[in-house]
């Protein structure tokens, strides 16, 4: 998580030295969950190897695939995270993934002892508000293929992991013409 934060240049080494002993790593096989609707989220992870998806399921159990999150990438519960309430979504490994771990807490002790942390904690949820309004927008000024061709183009190596099913519901397509998609018909 260091050399990630260091990578945003928010911190300096002293604050960045703050992380040491707080933070712990966790692994999940493939088809585990970070969270299950219903629990209160109380941590952030950064994923250092592996895919998270994140999914809500409707009544009739049909499940929309929210967020995909790759290696090096920030995810939680978020809203759970900062409400403190139960989750509607649920996080699940596509493969075998290792996260590093803060806590909430944690976190929320750093914000209170530094303005570095709370700049930070801004930046990222700035950038967090941007990813989900241009997610939103390319559903509206994108086609299916161009949303898959980005996602293609900035995770090659991992489309692989994804089942056809959870990236055709993250794409906004049916499975069949994702399919079309890829085979170039």
């Amino acid at each position: 998580m260091i050399q990630f934060l260091k990578s945003l240049q928010l911190l300096s080494d002293t604050e960045l030295q703050k992380l040491e002993g707080i933070t712990k790593t966790k692994f999940l096989k493939k088809k585990e969950y970070f969270i299950k609707e219903g629990a209160i989220c109380t941590e952030l992870v950064l994923i250092k190897s592996g895919i998270l998806r994140s999914y809500y399921s409707n009544i009739e159990g049909k499940e929309t695939t929210k967020c995909i999150a790759f290696e090096n990438e920030l995810t939680t519960a978020y809203s759970s995270f900062i409400t403190q309430e139960a989750t509607y979504e649920n996080i699940q490994a596509l493969c075998d993934t290792e996260l590093i771990i803060l806590e909430r807490d944690a976190l929320y002790s750093l914000y209170a002892d530094s303005f570095e942390w709370q700049n930070l904690g801004r930046r990222l949820t700035e950038q967090h508000y941007i990813d989900q309004e241009n997610r939103t927008i390319s559903f509206q000024k994108q086609t299916a293929k161009e949303r898959y061709e980005i996602l293609a183009a900035n995770h090659s190596k991992y489309i692989k992991f994804i089942p056809l099913k959870h990236l055709s519901s993250f794409l906004g397509i049916s499975p069949r013409h994702l399919s079309r998609l890829r085979n170039g018909t």
